[in-house]
């Protein structure tokens, strides 16, 4: 897959008015890209205050299978997120070890 899918899917998943199925699709295919511009718009999502809980719960189950691909959380976007999904997100690295 190109980067150029990923930043599709990066603009859906970002768009607010998007469908909220779209999004959460995208949210959960960009769980095969890696790269700092995927995790960096999945943990924007988990940490936004006013987002739809499925669409964070794709992100962030995304985030911790993208993290768990390469072996550890990137220390920057992990302090980002609230405690709560620090806890899953390690949840998810370590069930998929």
């Amino acid at each position: 897959m190109s980067s150029t899918t990923a930043e599709s899917l990066i603009q859906v998943l970002m768009n607010r008015s998007a469908d909220v199925s779209e999004r959460d699709d995208a949210a959960m295919d960009l769980e095969a890209f890696t790269g700092d511009a995927v995790t960096e718009a999945l943990a924007k999502v988990v940490t936004s205050s006013d987002e739809d809980d499925l669409v964070i719960e794709s992100a962030l189950e995304s985030l911790g299978g993208v993290w768990a691909r390469d072996g550890a959380p990137q220390k920057e976007i992990f302090a980002t997120l609230p405690t709560w999904a620090q806890e899953r997100v390690l949840g998810i690295i370590q069930a998929r070890q």
